[in-house]
């Protein structure tokens, strides 16, 4: 069963976090284990919000696990496809969707988060489907999601189309500083430079911008974030120019 040992710990999602970042959001304790530790944080994040911690308790997951990153990849949408059935079976005559949206969705992004890792082509549909069956018009969230997905696909010109409103949503909700804002100006600035030499300078421009926000970032709220932050943009900066991404 999922319930955690007295001596295991928790991570988030970067080392060393203080007190308070732990209390953002996107922020969860993810446990340190066998199991979850060559999974992405924001893989257990997603999951593990989609249950109660009763629920979580019960669940056939050994913190102790030897199996690969595949088989745990497959156990946990088949984890998540169990609970949206049974919710929908519950619901009835009415759906999950009808009687409790905010679970309805935190647990398809979580599917959709584990369909994305595993390569699945239906990680696009899925996320599609949350932007159409969103009830909150305002909140772009899902569209940077989505932008991720176009961009691995290749379509870098739609990604950067559909990220530049989000990138403004973002700034407006968390601040030019905030680790999702700089990540939508990386999309971005990633997007552009694929598109072509012609662009790369104003592509460079864009990621020097962000260097200089992370810089600003060591001296507020987002400083436990700065130097992940400024270590994944000069490592794409460098990929890009090296040709490796």
């Amino acid at each position: 069963m999922a319930s955690a040992s007295a001596s295991e710990g928790t991570r988030y999602s970067t080392p060393n976090i203080s007190n308070a970042a732990k209390n953002f959001s996107w922020e969860y304790p993810v446990p340190d284990n066998a199991f979850w530790n060559d999974l992405k944080f924001v893989i257990g994040r997603n999951f593990l919000t989609s249950f109660s911690p009763e629920e979580i308790s019960q669940l056939p997951i050994d913190p102790n696990s030897t199996q690969s990153k595949s088989e745990k990849l497959e156990l946990l949408l088949h984890l998540l496809r169990e609970k949206i059935a049974a919710q929908d079976a519950e619901a009835l005559p009415q759906t999950f969707y009808d009687i409790n949206y905010e679970a309805w969705e935190t647990t398809w992004l979580a599917v959709h988060t584990l369909q994305y890792e595993l390569g699945l082509p239906e990680a696009e549909q899925t996320i599609r489907m949350l932007i159409d069956k969103r009830k909150n018009k305002a909140n772009l969230s899902h569209f940077h999601t989505l932008s991720v997905v176009l961009f691995e696909k290749g379509r870098y010109a739609d990604a950067e189309e559909m990220e530049r409103p989000v990138l403004e949503w973002l700034v407006g909700r968390l601040g030019d500083t905030s680790p999702q804002a700089l990540g939508s100006r990386r999309i971005i600035a990633r997007a552009i430079w694929k598109q072509g030499p012609e662009r790369r300078v104003e592509a460079e421009a864009l990621f020097e911008q962000v260097k200089t926000l992370v810089e600003e970032s060591g001296s507020g709220k987002y400083a436990v974030y700065k130097d992940e932050q400024m270590e994944v943009t000069e490592t794409m900066i460098a990929d890009l120019r090296a040709g490796r991404i």
